[in-house]
């Protein structure tokens, strides 16, 4: 996976979540940017989301952020 919009596709999928401000409540993004990170306006999740996301599902945020390493910590 190696855009933003496949990586947070992925996560969505494996969380079961199907609904943008429920993936948006995980890490305090608005429905808007999660549909924006999911179309590709908005190529990177910037760090303090994707740091709030590793605090609360089982993704790495070097993975969330850049796509490498194991995308699970």
């Amino acid at each position: 996976m190696s855009t933003t919009a496949e990586r947070v596709k992925h996560m969505m999928e494996t969380l079961n979540i199907n609904n943008q401000t429920e993936f948006g409540n995980l890490c305090g993004a608005s429905r808007s940017v999660v549909n924006q990170w999911l179309a590709g306006s908005i190529k990177n999740v910037d760090a303090r989301y994707a740091f709030k996301l590793e605090d609360t599902t089982p993704f790495a945020a070097r993975w969330i952020i850049l796509g490498e390493g194991n995308p699970k910590k």
